[in-house]
């Protein structure tokens, strides 16, 4: 729930939290999707049930998004055709309020400007995976969740 619609459930309400992982690295993908689901069912704050779904391409990112879209996304930079922060300015179009974090082994001040420019909600290096990707997508779930709705970028500074 990112939009914060009136037809939101109330806080509190049980439902499925969607995350969508976007990596064509078959290994990283169900890494990142066990280390989820470890992490984020033990977090009291998330009043749902977890479903982890993973694409290997930005192009199938976007139309599953258009059609149903996730809670949030884990979006790798390199990707087979469309990168990861083309992709995230195409998010921007039909789902403006869909959190986006990049995942990336790419973790350079270009890289971060850059995606902070495509509108990503926070920017996750790969070799730092397990000390921050859970908290920051547990972060942004738990304002949507409160129908805060806080679009404020996290992660994107050195």
């Amino acid at each position: 729930m990112t939009t914060c619609s009136p037809d939101d459930p109330p806080t509190g309400q049980r439902r499925e939290i969607r995350i969508l992982i976007v990596e064509d690295h078959a290994p990283t993908s169900k890494a990142v999707g066990e280390l989820l689901l470890g992490t984020l069912s033990r977090a009291p704050a998330l009043d749902g049930t977890l479903a982890i779904a993973t694409v290997r391409n930005a192009e199938s990112a976007l139309e599953r998004i258009a059609s149903d879209p996730p809670d949030v996304v884990v979006m790798d930079i390199s990707l087979p055709g469309m990168n990861g922060i083309d992709a995230t300015r195409h998010i921007r179009r039909i789902a403006p309020a869909l959190p986006v974090i990049i995942h990336s082994r790419s973790d350079t001040e270009v890289y971060r400007e850059r995606a902070a420019e495509a509108g990503v909600n926070g920017f996750v290096s790969k070799q730092r995976t397990a000390e921050e990707l859970s908290p920051m997508v547990r972060g942004i779930l738990a304002r949507a969740a409160h129908h805060e709705c806080d679009t404020q970028p996290l992660g994107l500074r050195s």
